[in-house]
């Protein structure tokens, strides 16, 4: 990566998490970066950002003007959603379907829940109009849009209080003429009223999941456009002159404008840059086929690296009513890395079950009040007090010292929990370690299995404050040859942030039989798709020869529900080129289903386009005896030992090695932890690591 987005060469990525907020400051002069991290701030996310992006340039003697580039990863559009922390929104749609988001897909997510509950729709009946106009599925007006009456239901929303509106039109993909008509109807009359369109969230087939995406974007867009112009304020305040992005769930980043228009698109933003990261170490190293593992103070993010890079699918959900049960949330149409959340952390709380067996997770103490251990006010049992008990941490060097934890309060915890259960604490201790381990394993298994992949040809990437602690056994379980703990893994997702390529991507459906298809309509909605991402890259000072365009296509058989996304080639589709779209089809329907029925006519139902701007390349250079403070020390690696727990060897001496201090080339093997400001492995006995050239260290996995 070069200077070339601003004048400073320093670029500064920053993740807010549910318990952490990271910081990474690169030089891209000579590739050596810096990590920062501090606990979040629960009531306003932004303080404690601010806070810890002050502290990490004072350490490194510059001021905000020296920042080139700013990059931030945010959860606060997915926790708006879940904590129904957003606006009064109003739905304007086609007569007689204001009920889309109560009927839903009239699916059950679980046939033997007798007392099955869907999530509250983020629009209230009260709030939902039916406005008279009428397009068919072919994009033909069939009755034109009541100007009247749409003025007169939005007068009646600003009377109650509304500040957002979604418009949602029957077959608004197919022809968006009626919800451009209406949003500048409202635009002229209602000046300060916030509009969501669904040609422009989500322009696909599927009345729910579009009214669902289109509304919630309309739900968190206010608070979000507050969210992103305080933050603007705040570094123009401090004299940053660079330029500032946000992390989309793509993969991709967004200017300011397209994160306030579409702010649905950020619902897993700080998660999509941990996958990049992993893919960026897989790079380095010559590996293509790994799985990232991302464990954090509240959740786990799974996410398998396939020929080099995370897979992106169209769609999601949010604000389960069951976090971990697909089906019972609000569905999100939004390009997405494909990855799977896991309710474990470093505070998920352990508790007793009413059938008297100890459960950990899925929820978690957070930052406010934490675990046990912080000495916060909190009081449950959770896994870090766990580990703390069972010698994995080093109380006095929690964040490289600058967080002091609690032994004490850590033991009568989880030695409360432990009288309930009827055994001793440190058993209780391995009990909520061990159990955290397997629900995360056993759910990464799943998600790589899925996706017709065998767990034991991928290498685990571990990275975030907790994941290097529960790597190696999840490695085990799950099958995987070896672990590859990164330097500052501990802040990860934040460096990934920064090799994020500024994208756009649009998404247009038109269906019908790969046979029959108007091949002129098709192009042409490629073709003004691409354009459209080449206009917002030029907005960005991006030349489009420096543009990367990629499209898909969501395919399927005949008569079938469920689509496969598959590359469209570039070019103009034409009849001769279409039997290199089926070949497509059919390698990755093999692929996913084992079997391609021959003879059924393949289906094409939605066309997406991604426009990228130049991939960033990133030469780190971060020397393993750099410390935070960019100070060398010298001498042995070896900071002593202390006891710790091992199944089947009890608590045992066990070395502990100073991270920053390891040379490239050492190897020894478990036991072992190692220990830098931000995180702390844990090598198990008869594993074997090293430190390879680009001071990563690989965990071998001893067969057990």
């Amino acid at each position: 990566m070069t200077a070339k987005r601003g004048q400073s060469r320093y670029l500064l990525g920053f993740d807010i998490g549910g318990t952490f907020t990271d910081f990474v400051l690169l030089d891209v002069g000579v590739g050596t970066f810096w990590v920062h991290k501090v606990l979040t701030t629960p009531q306003d996310p932004s303080k404690g950002a601010l806070e810890g992006i002050r502290a990490l340039l004072a350490q490194r003697e510059l001021r905000a003007g020296d920042v080139a580039v700013i990059i931030h990863g945010t959860t606060l559009v997915a926790n708006s959603l879940i904590e129904h922390r957003g606006a009064k929104t109003g739905l304007l749609t086609t007569q007689g379907f204001r009920d889309i988001l109560a009927m839903g897909k009239e699916q059950r997510y679980d046939i033997y829940d007798l007392f099955l509950k869907f999530p509250e729709p983020l629009v209230p009946r009260k709030w939902r109009r039916g406005i008279v106009e009428r397009i068919d599925r072919t994009g033909q007006v069939l009755a034109p849009l009541d100007v009247e009456m749409l003025e007169r239901e939005v007068r009646g929303f600003v009377a109650q209080g509304v500040e957002s509106v979604a418009l949602c039109f029957l077959h608004g993909y197919a022809n968006p003429a009626h919800e451009k008509q209406a949003a500048a109807a409202i635009a002229a009359r209602f000046p300060g009223l916030s509009v969501s369109t669904s040609n422009e969230v989500a322009s696909e087939v599927r009345e729910y999941e579009r009214t669902a995406t289109t509304c919630a974007n309309a739900y968190v867009r206010p608070l979000f456009t507050r969210y992103v112009g305080g933050l603007e304020r705040a570094f123009t305040d401090a004299g940053f002159t660079g330029q500032f992005y946000l992390m989309q769930s793509s993969g991709g980043t967004a200017t300011p404008q397209v994160a306030r228009d579409l702010p649905i698109r950020l619902v897993e933003s700080g998660p999509a840059a941990g996958a990049l990261a992993a893919a960026l170490i897989g790079h380095q190293i010559g590996r293509s086929d790994l799985v990232s593992f991302d464990m954090g103070g509240t959740t786990a993010k799974a996410c398998l690296i396939d020929g080099g890079a995370p897979t992106v699918t169209a769609s999601q959900e949010v604000a389960r009513v069951h976090r971990f049960k697909r089906g019972s949330g609000i569905p999100v149409k939004a390009p997405t890395i494909d990855m799977i959340e896991i309710g474990a952390g470093g505070g998920s709380i352990a508790r007793v079950s009413s059938l008297g067996l100890l459960k950990v997770g899925p929820d978690s103490a957070g930052a406010d009040p934490g675990p046990a251990c912080y000495g916060r006010g909190g009081h449950e049992p959770t896994v870090t007090d766990a580990n703390l008990l069972l010698g994995y941490l080093n109380p006095n060097y929690f964040l490289g010292g600058r967080m002091s934890l609690d032994v004490d309060a850590a033991r009568a915890a989880v030695g409360a929990l432990a009288e309930k259960l009827r055994m001793d604490t440190n058993a209780a201790a391995y009990g909520i370690h061990s159990i955290v381990n397997e629900n995360m394993s056993a759910a990464a298994r799943v998600h790589i299995i899925e996706r017709g992949r065998d767990p034991r040809g991928y290498g685990l990437v571990a990275f975030g404050g907790a994941g290097p602690l529960h790597a190696c056994a999840v490695g085990r379980i799950i099958g995987a040859p070896e672990v590859i703990l990164p330097i500052a893994a501990g802040a990860a997702s934040a460096l990934g942030l920064l090799i994020a390529p500024l994208a756009f991507d649009y998404v247009r459906s038109y269906p019908g039989l790969v046979d029959d298809l108007d091949l002129t309509k098709v192009n042409g909605v490629l073709h003004e798709m691409e354009e459209a991402g080449l206009a917002r890259l030029a907005e960005a000072g991006i030349h489009r020869k420096q543009a990367r365009v990629v499209r898909f296509a969501d395919m399927r058989l005949h008569g079938q529900f469920h689509e496969i996304t598959v590359p469209v080639p570039a070019g103009e589709l034409t009849k001769a080129r279409l039997p290199e779209l089926k070949a497509a089809f059919a390698e990755e329907y093999k692929r996913v289903h084992s079997h391609l029925y021959e003879g059924v006519p393949m289906m094409g139902l939605t066309w997406r386009v991604r426009v990228e701007g130049p991939r960033p390349e990133v030469a780190l250079s971060h020397d393993p005896r750099t410390s935070r403070n960019g100070d060398r020390p010298a001498g042995d690696p070896r900071k002593g030992e202390r006891h710790a727990y091992f199944p089947g060897h009890g608590f045992v001496a066990t070395p502990v090695y100073d991270r920053y201090k390891l040379p490239v080339g050492f190897a020894s093997e478990g036991p072992a932890i190692i220990e830098e400001h931000e995180s702390t492995a844990i090598i198990h006995p008869g594993d074997a690591f090293s430190v390879d050239a680009r001071a990563n260290m690989v965990v071998k996995l001893a067969k057990r």
